[in-house]
């Protein structure tokens, strides 16, 4: 669901609050908001984070929920459900 009308900025977007417990990502300037995360995606992101650990990959290096956003006049913030850094 479409949210603004003019593009946001990447610190409008940090420091947006509706009052709500609705999550929003951040696409190319747009707020759009974003569903619950269903208990089968929940289950993979977890599967995928212990079979990370089983092969040897440190637990410091997986990361769930967490933001990663990317500035500029095209500004987006998206939350991935399972991260590894590298």
């Amino acid at each position: 669901m479409r949210i603004t009308s003019k593009p946001m900025t990447l610190e409008e977007y940090l420091n947006y609050d509706d009052g709500t417990d609705t999550r929003y990502e951040l696409v190319n300037g747009e707020l759009i908001s974003i569903p619950p995360e269903s208990t089968l995606n929940i289950r993979i992101a977890s599967f995928l984070f212990a079979y990370f650990l089983q092969l040897g990959i440190p637990f410091y290096r997986l990361v769930m929920k967490a933001q990663i956003a990317v500035s500029g006049s095209r500004a987006t913030a998206r939350e991935p459900d399972l991260m590894v850094l590298s």
